[in-house]
């Protein structure tokens, strides 16, 4: 909480205890996006993700990448990998260490697919709010991995919601950005590494025409 507030952010909620789960503090970053801050106890954090209806990704909207960008080096010690097709990733050094220690053969399981160097060190994504897109807040989103892009918009229709973005491709994926009910929005993604070139062989054409 004091990196927050000495690199410019602010505190919506002071530290407070969740039972025996943990401590948590709410803040928000200065272009005014909120998030949590968790220090774990008896729950450290989701231990079910990637598999259909569970946490895949978060991702950080901002009209100020390059604040963003200093802001969260300072709170978290992340840095960016910049990805074809203009994706900016977060990314926390090490983080891949971690993730291979509990998950043996994660790299190699990366490499087969051609993942780019690097991407085993990614924990979120930055995504520029442009002029075009006024009115959109500064916040952070969610994505949940699905079976089936097209599938689980159709669902999200008749359960009452609405479909934001219909399911459209995407490097390495097929997704979907959809609103509940209420209003509140996530994105659907569906891995498909077959799309991995999809930013490269779109940036060919345009250079080719």
């Amino acid at each position: 909480m004091r990196k927050a507030v000495a690199a410019g952010g602010t505190v919506l909620a002071e530290p407070f205890d969740v039972m025996e789960a943990g401590r948590m503090a709410v803040c928000a970053d200065p272009a005014g996006a909120a998030f949590c801050a968790w220090q774990a106890r008896n729950h450290r954090g989701a231990r079910l993700v990637n598999e259909h209806g569970t946490l895949n990704f978060n991702g950080l909207n901002t009209p100020d990448p390059e604040g963003a960008k200093a802001f969260y080096r300072s709170v978290f010690g992340w840095e960016t990998l910049e990805l074809d097709g203009n994706f900016t990733a977060w990314t926390l050094p090490g983080y891949g260490d971690h993730l291979e220690e509990a998950n043996p053969g994660m790299r190699e399981g990366m490499a087969a697919v051609g993942a780019p160097a690097g991407f085993e060190d990614v924990v979120a994504s930055l995504i520029p709010i442009g002029d075009g897109q006024a009115g959109v807040p500064p916040h952070w989103g969610v994505t949940f991995a699905v079976d089936d892009a097209d599938a689980v918009a159709e669902r999200a229709t008749a359960l009452g919601g609405r479909v934001v973005v219909p399911p459209f491709d995407a490097p390495w994926v097929r997704m979907t950005v959809i609103a509940d009910p209420q209003g509140a929005t996530f994105t659907a993604s569906k891995f498909v590494p077959e799309n991995k070139d999809l930013a490269r062989e779109a940036g060919s054409a345009v250079g080719a025409s």
